[in-house]
């Protein structure tokens, strides 16, 4: 029993003893949270993977950015949220888990470039000198090496308006050229592919941009699941200018090469923007056309373009049949729709569109830049009435719209007529006392055209007019040869 009890008490004065030297710590503070606790996150500052600094900070805090010891012959150019070096680091961000930062350097060693470069690309100011051929831009878009012993600086002046885009290239090759990754401040973003009309994150890396405080300069965006180094430069929207580009080298380090650019004057948006025509192996893919020539006819409200092009066997190209997108597998013409102010062109997707022969009626939408075709077929249109009550007025719609079968030249089909003339829509029939062929007073009008729903190619009138009927059901037969109309009550 003594024992026991003695062992009891040397237990207990080692327990005062020790909370006696812990409440006695000077270094200990209650009130903070230890080190690697859960109220607090390490935040790692990386050059490459060699580890420059480590901190904690609690959760909820900024990081707070520092400038960083460059090594020889390199300068620090900021910081990074990844260790690509394409994603701008964020310091307003609240941090609330552990958060690595990278820092850039560029190369300020100076070794000699003698390289011609020049701006490639397409748009309505001097980028359409370009127009993505490379003969071209050397011609016109040749950048001017300063004279600076120290550094290769490369500059051009350019006039530039919403949605014109440039690459940098050399040497009439694809092979090596610069695009939006070199812009000095690109990072991805969140925002809408202009190629594919998708919208992405920022972590999607699919869209990026390049901005000057809070406004929006330049924009690219992935087309041919290229780097981003390489995506077109394109100028945002209300930022029409003279633009001065400077582009500096560094032939041992080419990764940090540099797109620096700077606004010498602002300029106006264009008032006219677009201006569409047919371009294709109909005309060997001239961009230069005589008035009027494969032109699409602006709508009154700018908003659409239409148009109808002949598709003749002379047209067909022998590549056709072996391209890889063709999916009609046999020769045929190629086709897209040029815009003459900006040198951009447009197709089905992005690609050629496919034609065999005969008529086709297209449409070409400026918001979202859609374009839409359909072979043309012989229709009856006239004073006819949707499902929903609504006039059709002269015009293709599926569904109400009488398709005409053609056969030995004779397009033929059956008209159902109404008392058109007692609508409001269709009440001019009767107030011009239009009759029948019999001359009885008509109360329908009618002519056969050849088109579809995105477009008239011809209209067949009967003798200068429509052809009037009383209310009824007929069979319209149409001499496309002769123009001659036989119609007949059913």
């Amino acid at each position: 029993m003594k024992k026991f009890f003695t062992a009891v008490v040397c237990v207990l004065v080692l327990a005062l003893t020790l909370t006696a030297f812990v409440a006695c710590n000077p270094t200990e503070d209650p009130t903070t949270p230890p080190a690697g606790g859960d109220d607090t996150i390490t935040v790692t500052w990386y050059q490459g993977s060699k580890v420059l600094k480590e901190e904690t900070l609690e959760k909820g805090s900024k990081a707070t950015a520092w400038t960083p010891e460059a090594p020889e012959n390199k300068e620090f150019t900021g910081w990074f949220a990844e260790a690509s070096l394409t994603q701008a680091f964020d310091f307003d961000a609240e941090l609330n888990e552990d958060t690595d930062i990278f820092a850039k350097f560029t190369s300020t060693a100076h070794v000699a470039d003698e390289t011609s470069y020049y701006l490639i690309g397409a748009g309505a100011g001097d980028m359409g000198k370009a127009n993505w051929d490379h003969t071209a831009a050397a011609a016109n878009l040749t950048m001017t090496k300063t004279d600076n012993a120290t550094a290769n600086i490369y500059e051009i002046t350019i006039t530039m308006y919403a949605g014109d885009m440039f690459q940098i290239c050399h040497d009439g090759s694809w092979d090596g050229q610069v695009g939006i990754g070199y812009v000095v401040g690109a990072e991805y973003c969140d925002g809408l592919n202009f190629n594919d009309n998708t919208t992405y994150t920022a972590a999607d890396k699919e869209v990026a941009q390049v901005k000057v405080g809070d406004t929006v300069i330049f924009i690219g965006a992935d087309e041919y699941n290229n780097g981003f180094e390489t995506w077109n430069v394109k100028l945002a929207e209300g930022q029409d200018g003279v633009y001065k580009i400077t582009y500096t080298t560094y032939p041992d380090h080419p990764a940090d090469n540099k797109i620096t650019f700077q606004l010498v004057e602002k300029l106006d948006a264009m008032t006219v923007t677009h201006e569409m025509h047919f371009i294709g192996t109909m005309n060997n893919w001239g961009t230069s056309y005589e008035d009027g020539e494969l032109l699409l006819k602006e709508s009154d409200d700018k908003a659409t373009w239409t148009g109808t092009l002949v598709i003749t066997e002379e047209m067909y190209a022998d590549w056709t049949a072996e391209d890889a997108d063709n999916t009609l597998g046999v020769k045929c013409a190629a086709v897209k729709l040029y815009n003459t102010i900006d040198g951009k062109y447009y197709g089905n997707n992005g690609v050629n569109i496919f034609l065999t022969a005969g008529t086709y009626s297209f449409k070409y939408t400026v918001e979202g830049n859609v374009v839409e075709y359909s072979k043309c077929e012989y229709y009856l249109v006239g004073t006819f009435v949707d499902g929903e009550g609504a006039a059709v007025n002269f015009a293709v719609k599926a569904g109400v719209t009488p398709a005409l079968t053609v056969e030995d030249g004779i397009a033929t089909g059956t008209l159902v007529a109404f008392d058109a003339a007692a609508r409001n829509d269709y009440n001019w029939i009767t107030a011009q006392g239009k009759t029948n062929p019999d001359g009885e007073p008509a109360v329908f009008a009618f002519q056969v055209v050849y088109g579809s729903e995105l477009g008239i190619a011809t209209w067949h009138g009967y003798n200068g007019d429509n052809f009037y009927v009383t209310a009824g059901t007929y069979t319209v037969s149409f001499n496309i040869a002769t123009g001659e109309y036989t119609v007949t009550a059913a």
